[in-house]
């Protein structure tokens, strides 16, 4: 067998080492390019952030009673808000009349169904005692430039949108903050239709998102009502608690299907995280902290409303347009509510109609 000399072997590794460099060189481009470009969207965060002015504080009508009458539970109202499309334009005209689309109908529906929630929770107070609101913002708050026909058909551009969608989200919370001794925003950043890449990305796509500078313009308007918490997750998926309950709370892009809403995809992917959770759960350090297993997902996307044990989905503010009509999709524009009882859980989800 013939070796392979000394001058042949440093010759080899020297262009070995060459090319490496070259790689290394090349990536350090890429990673300085990177961090000029995050620097730059951090600076527009903070100038955005000092263009707002917060929106005074309103009085709080409702006062936490000292004791709880006997019979009494303390429970906690959840509302879930999903899939608004804010800019989003549908001619009825186009599908029939089944449906109607723009930001004023947009505007009307979330506050009509944020009025409601409020009379539904003053209307339980009878025989509960609810101090606490959680609101679950779960994403698509714009309509957003993911496709052409929306860049064209939509009422205006997307910076519009976030603002105009930012605006709402917080009339709504603080519409809901004098009637709660305290109400807790849990705002999911990842979704769909405020992506600013063409491809759906997987790291940091919740900061490279038009939707977190939706979440970031509602809590700086919320920031001075002294009964609000807010929460932004610039994550795929997060688990939160409220009372005895956990969520899993995400958008639902990546729970892949057709043919209407995906029951078996839902199913394994309820399947797949508590399998890598119960792994995780394993370990000292999460069993601790008891932040990584849950009770139920929550998600929305798929604008049909639906609740099971495992899973429960939000109708969208939109409802049926175009692209459902065309494959026989039909679904009346709803939102999701219920309430949380610390001994019995979930009870009296209701499906707000917003047509």
């Amino acid at each position: 067998m013939t070796g392979i000399s000394e001058n042949e072997l440093k010759e080899k590794h020297g262009e070995v080492s060459t090319e490496l460099r070259k790689q290394i060189k090349k990536l350090e481009g890429v990673l300085d390019i990177y961090r000029q470009e995050h620097g730059k969207l951090e600076l527009f965060f903070a100038q955005v952030e000092e263009a707002i002015s917060a929106i005074p504080q309103v009085p709080i009508y409702y006062h936490r009673p000292r004791k709880t009458m006997p019979g009494k539970s303390i429970c906690a109202a959840v509302m879930h808000i999903s899939d608004t499309h804010m800019g989003s334009v549908q001619n009825p005209d186009e599908i029939e009349g089944f449906n109607e689309y723009n930001p004023e109908i947009c505007d009307a529906r979330c506050m009509n169904y944020t009025e409601s929630v409020v009379k539904w929770v003053q209307l339980h107070r009878l025989a509960y005692r609810i101090d606490e609101l959680h609101i679950l913002v779960t994403g698509d708050l714009i309509s957003g430039d993911i496709h052409d026909e929306l860049k064209i058909t939509n009422a205006f551009p997307s910076p519009v949108q976030v603002v105009r969608a930012g605006e709402l989200l917080a009339r709504q919370i603080m519409f809901v903050a004098p009637h709660f001794s305290k109400v807790v925003v849990h705002f999911l950043c990842e979704d769909n239709h405020s992506r600013l890449t063409k491809k759906p990305q997987a790291k940091e796509a919740g900061l490279n998102s038009m939707n977190y500078l939706v979440g970031e313009i509602a809590r700086i308007y919320t920031k001075e009502q002294s009964n609000i918490e807010f929460n932004i997750y610039p994550a795929y998926e997060i688990v939160i608690g409220i009372l005895n309950r956990r969520y899993l709370i995400l958008h639902g892009h990546n729970i892949r299907g057709w043919m209407g809403i995906p029951w078996y995809s839902i199913e394994r992917k309820i399947a797949k995280e508590a399998t890598a959770r119960m792994g995780l759960m394993m370990d000292e350090y999460f069993a601790k902290r008891n932040e990584i297993g849950f009770h139920k997902m929550i998600f929305g996307h798929w604008h049909q409303p639906m609740d099971h044990p495992l899973y429960s989905c939000s109708g969208s503010v939109q409802g049926t347009d175009a692209y459902d009509h065309k494959d026989g999709r039909h679904a009346g524009p709803s939102q999701s509510a219920w309430f949380i009882h610390p001994k019995h859980g979930e009870f009296d989800r209701t499906n707000f109609s917003l047509k």
